[in-house]
């Protein structure tokens, strides 16, 4: 899409695939106000289908939000501002005619002329993440809190914990407990190519603990409330025998102090 067209007031419309079913489906749109100067601002809408069938009980044990109809507005990063023009601009003009493992994805100009992405896959992965960024900022949703246990590029054992924010696309933590310093890293490409790794092992949530003892164990605590300990409670997928070097790899990337 050019970019004099973001300079208007302009919308996006989603909906989730159709082989999404309920109650995961949803429709959202999205009004930008402002997108390309100092302070853009965004108005959001998200509405969940066909929800009637289940209860309030059967929602929460799904990890989700109750309320089928949720709204928000208020001032977009700059961070997600740059992240979502960079998407934007590649937008080619038509209309959306997604497969039913596709979501439906289009951008609506001041001037009703529409835009739509090369790719709804990739552009399907940032409007979630961009989508939780809202709900967090609203309150809905928590950021998501992470902690490490590894062996740094120094040999020493290090462990690290922090929240992951999808708003601030940033991971602000701690080393050495909760007296440590508090740092952060906005290498956000590089913590979500870590996380799509971490999250394809195996955890045996049951067996996982609430405070991890050792200090010198391979371990993770990605976000469910235990810690995993590599080779007893975490297991690498079948077939991927290099999923825990890849890991400590990237951990040692990231987190080099």
């Amino acid at each position: 899409m050019k970019p004099a067209r973001l300079e208007k007031k302009f919308q996006l419309f989603y909906e989730s695939p159709n082989n999404v079913p309920a109650p995961y489906h949803l429709e959202a749109a999205f009004t930008f106000d402002g997108f390309l100067s100092d302070n853009p601002h965004v108005t959001v809408s998200i509405q969940y289908i066909d929800r009637d069938d289940f209860s309030r009980e059967e929602l929460l044990a799904e990890g989700l939000n109750v309320e089928d109809h949720f709204e928000w507005s208020g001032d977009l990063s700059l961070a997600w501002r740059n992240r979502l023009e960079t998407a934007f601009l590649l937008f080619q003009s038509g209309s959306c005619n997604p497969r039913d493992e596709e979501p439906f994805i289009t951008l609506e100009a001041a001037d009703t002329t529409t835009a739509v992405p090369i790719s709804l896959e990739i552009e399907d992965t940032l409007l979630q993440e961009f989508m939780q960024a809202i709900l967090e900022v609203a309150g809905n949703e928590m950021p998501l809190y992470l902690g490490f246990q590894f062996m740094d590029a120094d040999e020493e054992w290090v462990r690290i914990e922090g929240e992951m924010s999808f708003f601030d696309l940033k991971f602000t933590y701690r080393t050495g407990g909760s007296e440590g310093p508090i740092r952060f890293t906005e290498q956000w490409q590089e913590l979500q190519e870590l996380m799509q790794v971490l999250f394809i092992g195996e955890f045996t949530f049951e067996k996982g603990v609430e405070d991890l003892k050792p200090k010198t164990q391979f371990a993770v605590y990605p976000g469910d409330g235990k810690w995993y300990v590599a080779g007893d409670t975490w297991f690498r997928p079948s077939g991927n025998k290099g999923y825990f070097d890849l890991i400590e790899d990237k951990l040692r990337e990231l987190f080099t102090i």
